[in-house]
């Protein structure tokens, strides 16, 4: 087995772009509305139940929806409500 010479120091950098925020747990009634401003997070959004409208489209039980950062969107419950996983990410070098 070769070795590395004992004076040979490795060192590496990592960059992490995406830091995960706080999640939730969302239930909008039917008819529902919740809304985020442009900010500087990106949005993971995982439909649970229900169904509901993103960024233009319908979106049931077990879709995803991804939201970059900058953009102004929102989440309107369908006729039976919805609930949804959602989770900010935090654009920044750590």
């Amino acid at each position: 087995m070769q070795r590395l010479a004992p004076d040979t120091v490795v060192t590496d950098t990592i960059t992490i772009t995406h830091v995960p925020g706080a999640p939730e747990f969302v239930r909008l009634e039917p008819g529902g509305e919740l809304r985020w401003d442009n900010d500087a997070t990106d949005h993971h959004i995982v439909v649970v139940s229900g169904t509901c409208r993103a960024l233009g489209r319908r979106v049931q039980a077990g879709g995803y929806v991804y939201v970059p950062t900058g953009i102004d969107h929102s989440v309107q419950a369908g006729a039976w409500g919805c609930t949804f996983f959602s989770v900010e990410s935090v654009n920044q070098a750590v």
